[in-house]
Formats: C-alpha cells, sequence, structure tokens
C-alpha cells in the first residue's frame, strides 16, 4: 500500500480490486494494515465501499481512522452508511472532530445522524435505525408495491413495512412476504403481524434483546413516548451489539 497520496495513482489498479471485494473481507485486511496504509485506503476507494467497510470494523477503529481524514473525505463516507451505523461512529469520536464532519455532511443525513446522537448507546434509540417504509393504517397492496418501487435504495434491508395512523402512530407492521400472496386491493391491515411487538425508544438495550430472542423476530418497530413510529432495530443490530459484548 502507498500512503504517500501523490504517489497513489500508480496503485489504481488495486484499488479497483479492492473495491470488488466483501466489505467484511475488505474490513479483514484493513484491521491488519498500519494507521498510515488505512487512510490510503480509505481516501482512495469509493465512499459507498468505504462506508460499507468501515460499518464492519469495530469501533475504536473506525474512530481512529475517520479520524485520521480530512473531514470532507470523512463526511462523505458518514453519508454513506446507514444513520444508525454512522451515529455509532461518531459517537466515538471527539465532539470536536464529529462536529467538524457533521458540518461537511449533507442536510438530510447530517439530521438524521444528529437525531440519533441524543439517544444513550445503551437504549432502543441508540441502537435503532430511522431507514423504514411507513404507510397510512388505509393502505393497500397495490400502495405497499408502488412505495418499495420508490425505495430501492431500502430494499435489500427491508423485510417489514409499517402502518401509522393521521397522527403518526404504530398501527401495525406488515411482513414484506405477504404482499404477494393477496390482491393488489387488499388492505394491508389485514395482513399485519399480531400481536404487535415493539420497543420504546428509551428501553434498554438488554430488553430489546431478548425481546428479539423470546419472539425470533427480524425487525421490531421503535416508538417515542407518544407511541409515534421512530425507527426500528433489525437483527444485524444485534448481532452488533452482542458482538461488541
Amino acid at each position: 500500500m502507498e500512503s504517500d497520496p501523490l504517489r497513489r495513482l500508480r496503485l489504481a489498479i488495486i484499488y479497483e480490486k479492492l473495491e470488488g471485494l466483501h466489505p467484511a473481507d475488505l474490513a479483514d485486511i484493513v484491521e491488519d494494515l498500519s494507521p498510515a496504509e488505512r487512510e490510503a485506503i480509505f481516501e482512495t476507494i469509493d465512499s459507498e465501499v468505504a462506508a460499507d467497510t468501515l460499518s464492519e470494523i469495530e469501533p475504536k477503529m473506525q474512530a481512529a481512522i475517520l479520524e485520521s481524514l480530512e473531514p470532507e473525505k470523512a463526511a462523505d463516507i458518514v453519508e454513506e452508511m446507514a444513520p444508525d451505523e454512522a451515529a455509532d461512529a461518531l459517537s466515538e469520536l471527539h465532539d470536536e472532530t464529529s462536529e467538524e464532519i457533521l458540518d461537511e455532511m449533507e442536510a438530510e443525513p447530517k439530521t438524521e445522524v444528529e437525531e440519533l446522537l441524543e439517544f444513550e448507546e445503551d437504549t432502543a434509540g441508540g441502537m435503532m435505525n430511522t431507514e423504514f417504509v411507513a404507510l397510512p393504517e388505509a393502505a393497500t397492496v397495490a400502495d405497499a408495491l408502488a412505495a418499495l418501487r420508490s425505495s430501492e435504495d431500502l430494499i435489500e434491508q427491508l423485510n417489514t413495512i409499517f402502518l401509522v395512523d393521521d397522527r403518526e402512530k404504530l398501527v401495525a407492521a406488515i411482513p414484506l412476504a405477504r404482499l404477494f400472496v393477496k390482491p393488489a386491493d387488499w388492505r394491508l391491515k389485514e395482513l399485519a403481524s399480531d400481536p404487535l411487538i415493539q420497543a420504546r425508544v428509551d428501553d434498554s438495550q438488554d430488553r430489546v434483546t431478548e425481546q428479539f430472542d423470546k419472539y425470533n423476530l427480524l425487525t421490531m418497530p421503535v416508538v417515542d413516548q407518544e407511541g409515534k413510529l421512530a425507527g426500528v432495530s433489525t437483527a444485524d443490530d444485534i448481532i452488533s451489539v452482542l458482538r461488541r459484548k
């Protein structure tokens, strides 16, 4: 690896090969490199690949990598991360460094991350992701399919659609697979999981983990004190928590 920015061009072909690796495999490689070599890779590879790879690296090394980058480059990478993963990464940094990166981010992802940073790390709010699909409680299968088509960037991680009332309170959770066994005009509420398992933003990580284990969940909605849908926790969030322990 070439740590000198002026000499990295000759290694462009190598970085292209690195980008073709699975993020978890690239993370394994990165973790065995020196700080200068890590910086060289993250300065050069595509921001989306860098974000996926950073998500696979343990928190303290995440922080070291982000601190080694220019704030603008770090912001490009953090913007490509899921909001909950971005918030976790920034929470490991010194406040000054975190603020510098946030200042370089686009408004929408910045707002999402800042909202998540307000929650304690060991709560449901600190674990949840704000990327989900929610529809009015009167929505049909056709409405759900249309929403999925307009959310292609989320489709790989979705397994549940949520219904909310006119006050944005959570009403139901619909397993995605059930959409494909009913006609387009079928009301989603009739396909809802029962009972509706949910967490509050201030629930502890341990309680959320217990709920996932008890009910064999893949996704669990998280609501605020008024019952409004605030985010979702997923099985990979739980795995990440257990790995840290």
